[in-house]
């Protein structure tokens, strides 16, 4: 190989590296978003040290965050490799989201520096030229905006190291069919034991790289059967692994729509259903606009088998894969020229075949990401149209890249401007709610995040129409799907945020009825403390009174209770109440303070008031509000000393003590003559 076709080859690499950072610099500012909070920011694995990296091993890919023992879908996920870095890094740099894009960028654009290497050893491309297939297919594969959903999403670096060390097997596995040196294989092993650690897409490479090698090489029995004996073994060291460590998957029966969209379809729209994603994606990549991280239901409707796409795109399907076989036989059985567009097209299908939703389910009707790495076969489809296209002697060589470069660049702006989606939550979910607008998850998403973001500012107008977007959002995504019971919760708390305490509780309720979670409990106890502050308490009351019959005791709700009758002057409502309160839990000091409050102010019986006071002191002497009821109470006996004492500890015991504390200490002290300690 001459020098001069040496430094293309280089130049090449450099560009197709410089291209891949220029392409996603953008994001390094950007924060966490969508999948993030399950693998990263809440994941009590990636956040456990050392402990933490036996887990990530020995759990499911979600455990950290759902709890060991829990599974959103069916057969569970496996992925240590990526969270174990994320969990050295997190030891080291804390969360840094800019650290981590940074990182996704530059193992990106790596990445695709191998597939260019790779692609060029496949095609055997000797003379490397500018407009040389490996070089096209790979600048288009770079620069696609399909990809934004994998470099730009955090959590998505497990599928870039999925693509790098499965393009190391393929690599090595072509380095060693052409010159049988020993030690490839073990790379060949090695490389594709991680790739299946990294993300369950590698294993789609027991096929792709026997197909490579008989497209592409002269069948040899012994070469070939090492490699693929090498790569099975890789596969069963992978399965010996997580089976020993985790267990045999589970099937798990996934009853809520938003893990298994085909929940609400029969068996003919499921397929016909599936069948029609499929189509989406060739659209998608052949016209990459109106692009979302959500594709939950109902972003795509069901459809039946009477729609014209679904098949169109199963005569699609079947036709170019007999076809594309047909042409795979011949190059092995009649030594005719491989067929590149035969290959990427089972290329495609093989690593597509894992996310397709036909053999497993993916818990979505499709995602963007779900075709990374398999759109390496449509790029090579594509870039070898462009040069098929333009292979005429007549023409110069440079009108396949005059041809390309449009494309390319129209590629790279949807890239660059679809990036700034994934800023955020706030940004992805309120940005892709256009595209997902019939979709329930996104909806809701979008709504919350709205909700959270009202909080969060001061601006009267602002909040206002943050809060109005989130109902409105919040509201579709309950239409599009009425059990959702997040959706209830969310907009009980946009009614909360609001002061449309009525409304709220009515939409607490309904999340509790719908499946209930540990929030709506917690909000009902809040909703019915601030409406007793707001000195609402009938309504308190029956917040309280709903929270109690459906999650039981609670002393604190118990005691808002009492309160409440209390203002609604039910005195001996109150005392029933705080009675049966000290019963169940008597160390709940407030409620022996109430009581002494209400036999003192409202039944005149010192010496229950007294004995209840005493009983509340005994338990938090610390306590400011049973300590000045003590002043006052020993002030009405005339023990000046006793309510001096007393007094002074409320003073002490006190944040920021009431004028009328202060009042009473300074009167008792005049009663006392001490006029020294007056102001």
């Amino acid at each position: 190989m001459s020098n001069k076709t040496l430094n293309i080859k280089q130049i090449q690499a450099i560009i197709i590296f410089t291209f891949g950072i220029l392409l996603y610099a953008n994001t390094w500012s950007f924060d966490f978003a969508s999948d993030d909070i399950m693998i990263v920011t809440d994941n009590k694995f990636t956040k456990g040290g050392i402990e933490g990296i036996y887990k990530i091993f020995s759990t499911d890919a979600f455990a950290g965050f759902l709890g060991e023992g829990k599974e959103l879908l069916s057969g569970g996920r496996y992925r240590p490799l990526s969270q174990l870095i994320f969990n050295i890094e997190y030891s080291i740099f804390g969360l840094s989201p800019t650290l981590w894009h940074i990182q996704n960028t530059i193992f990106f654009a790596m990445a695709m520096v191998l597939v260019y290497l790779t692609l060029l050893k496949l095609f055997r491309t000797t003379n490397v030229q500018w407009h040389s297939l490996a070089f096209v297919a790979t600048i288009i594969a770079t620069s696609h905006p399909l990809n934004t959903e994998v470099v730009a999403n955090i959590k998505s670096f497990d599928l870039i190291l999925s693509l790098i060390f499965s393009f190391l097997a393929l690599l090595f596995s072509l380095k060693y069919y052409d010159n049988q040196r020993s030690k490839y294989l073990w790379i060949v092993f090695i490389s594709l034991f991680l790739g299946t650690l990294s993300k369950e897409t590698s294993l789609t490479f027991l096929g792709i790289i026997p197909l490579s090698l008989l497209f592409f090489r002269y069948y040899q029995k012994k070469e070939f059967l090492s490699i693929f004996g090498t790569l099975s073994l890789s596969i069963i060291a992978y399965f010996a692994l997580r089976l020993s460590l985790i267990g045999m998957p589970k099937s798990v029966d996934v009853t809520e729509l938003l893990n298994n969209p085909f929940l609400e379809a029969s068996t003919g729209e499921k397929y016909a259903t599936i069948l029609y994603t499929w189509w989406h994606y060739l659209e998608l990549y052949i016209f990459p606009n109106n692009l979302t991280h959500d594709y939950y239901p109902y972003t795509i409707g069901l459809v039946n088998w009477n729609n014209t796409v679904v098949i169109s795109t199963l005569a699609i399907f079947i036709s170019m894969t007999i076809w594309s076989l047909w042409k795979l036989y011949t190059t092995i059985f009649r030594n005719q020229h491989s067929n590149y567009i035969a290959f990427g097209w089972l290329f495609f299908i093989l690593v597509f075949s894992i996310s397709s939703n036909l053999f497993v389910s993916i818990g979505a009707f499709m995602n963007e990401r779900f075709i990374f790495i398999a759109d390496i076969g449509l790029a090579i489809i594509l870039a070898y149209l462009i040069l098929y296209a333009t292979k005429r002697d007549s023409q110069p060589k440079f009108i396949s890249l005059a041809i390309a470069f449009p494309l390319i660049g129209l590629f790279s702006l949807t890239t660059i401007t679809r990036n700034y989606a994934w800023q955020d939550d706030y940004t992805l979910f309120t940005t892709d709610v256009i595209v997902s607008a019939n979709s329930a998850k996104c909806n809701v998403s979008a709504g919350g995040k709205s909700y959270e973001k009202a909080k969060e500012t001061n601006n009267k107008f602002t909040k206002d129409s943050l809060l109005q977007n989130a109902e409105n959002y919040l509201k579709k995504g309950i239409n599009i799907y009425s059990k959702y019971t997040q959706a209830y919760l969310l907009l009980g708390n946009v009614y909360f945020e609001k002061q449309e305490y009525t409304k709220s509780f009515a939409y607490y309720m309904e999340s509790v009825e719908k499946g209930g979670t540990k929030d709506s409990k917690t909000n009902i106890l809040a909703l019915g403390k601030k409406t007793h502050q707001d000195k609402t308490y009938k309504l308190s009351n029956s917040i309280l009174k709903y929270y109690t019959n459906n999650f039981g005791f609670n002393s604190e709700a118990q005691y808002f209770i009492a309160d409440n009758y209390l203002n609604l002057n039910k005195q001996d409502s109150a005392i029933i109440v705080l009675n049966n309160l000290i019963v169940q839990d008597s160390t709940y000091a407030e409620a022996y303070n109430k009581l002494g409050e209400i036999y003192g102010r409202y039944k005149n019986n010192l010496q229950a008031s007294e004995y209840y006071l005493i009983k509340g002191y005994e338990i938090a002497p610390s306590n400011a509000s049973i300590c000045e009821n003590l002043g006052v109470l020993n002030g009405i006996r005339g023990n000046l000393k006793q309510s001096i004492f007393f007094f002074e500890k409320a003073v002490k015991n006190s944040d920021k003590p009431s004028k009328q504390l202060l009042q009473n200490l300074s009167n008792t002290y005049k009663q006392l003559e001490n006029n020294t300690k007056v102001d």
